[in-house]
């Protein structure tokens, strides 16, 4: 598992009891109701996913939080068979109990490694820098200086409309001459041309969601083959692609549904495709929901299950 958001991933009897005892209001109070609360309406061209982020976010403002969400993210996942995972979030966003940047990640980097211990697998951390804020070159510090506590990647994520990879292209560079991984959200909400700049300009590793990239391509006998410059160099360079099919679908950024998702048309025509989750609150999703779609709705067989779990393994950071 390549791209889930640790805190578009809060169990809703976490968020329930944490709101308790941090006093913090919510929308219902019953676990069931807050799970369709946090799927409904969430879409991310209208900001009204990034809404729904600032409630679980305000439940990450201390320590101990953060430790245990991290921590049951790791169950959560092991509980579907997943052994390896990167779990990515945002520093700047949980400073509010006066915790150094340092100590966030930390506390998510002790919750993973005791959720190994109790779980097993290995889990590590990918630091976001927010692309409509100014702080990218310091997140991608705090990445450099964290690969002790579980760092091993650095992403720029939030709203992707006017916030084009290229603003952020000296945390980029850094990442790059660090040696880090670097992957960027880039063509999911917005065109084509973020992907081509989180690609050519920013030398990314990896591209968040990309699946426009769709509008470089040609459809044929279900495949989707290149039919421009930036489409066959990810196909060329084999750069993978984070693909969370429930969250594009959720998300009412574009016009993908669960009927025309290109995640297999792409990896039928070659390209390095990989299943995620993304949200697993936002999307009410998990790891195993995502491939029973692609195998239900969008003819996934057994080989190809096989190809794209061997692609994440492929691809991933490490320290």
């Amino acid at each position: 598992m390549l791209h889930d958001h640790l805190d578009g991933g809060l169990r809703p009897s976490t968020i329930i009891e944490l709101a308790k005892k941090d006093g913090v209001s919510l929308p219902v109070d019953n676990e069931q109701e807050l799970k369709d609360w946090f799927f409904e309406n969430i879409s991310s061209k209208n900001n009204q996913v990034f809404k729904k982020f600032e409630l679980t976010i305000s439940l990450m403002q201390n320590f101990e939080n953060i430790e245990r969400i991290a921590y049951e993210a790791v169950m959560d996942l092991r509980s579907e068979n997943v052994i390896y995972g990167e779990l990515r979030f945002a520093p700047f966003q949980h400073q509010n109990d006066n915790l150094s940047l340092k100590d966030i990640v930390k506390a998510a980097s002790n919750g993973l490694i005791q959720g190994e211990k109790d779980f097993g697998g290995k889990f590590n951390l990918i630091l976001c820098a927010m692309r409509q804020h100014n702080n990218s070159l310091d997140v991608a510090k705090l990445a450099i200086d964290s690969t002790d506590i579980k760092v091993v990647g650095f992403d720029l994520a939030g709203p992707e409309y006017n916030y084009p990879p290229k603003l952020h292209l000296d945390a980029c560079m850094l990442i790059k001459k660090a040696g880090l991984g670097l992957t960027i959200h880039a063509g999911e909400a917005a065109d084509i041309s973020y992907i081509e700049q989180a690609i050519f300009d920013c030398k990314a590793d990896r591209v968040g969601h990309g699946w426009q990239i769709i509008y470089g391509c040609k459809e044929i006998n279900d495949k989707f083959i290149p039919n421009g410059r930036i489409a066959e160099y990810v196909l060329e360079n084999q750069i993978p692609l984070e693909i969370c099919i429930s969250s594009n679908i959720k998300s009412g950024a574009s016009e993908v549904t669960i009927d025309n998702h290109p995640a297999i048309k792409l990896l039928n025509g070659g390209f390095k495709v990989t299943l995620n989750t993304d949200n697993r609150l936002m999307a009410k999703t998990s790891l195993l929901n995502e491939f029973n779609i692609a195998s239900e709705k969008l003819n996934m067989g057994s080989n190809d299950k096989a190809k794209l779990i061997k692609n994440s393994f492929d691809v991933v950071f490490s320290n």
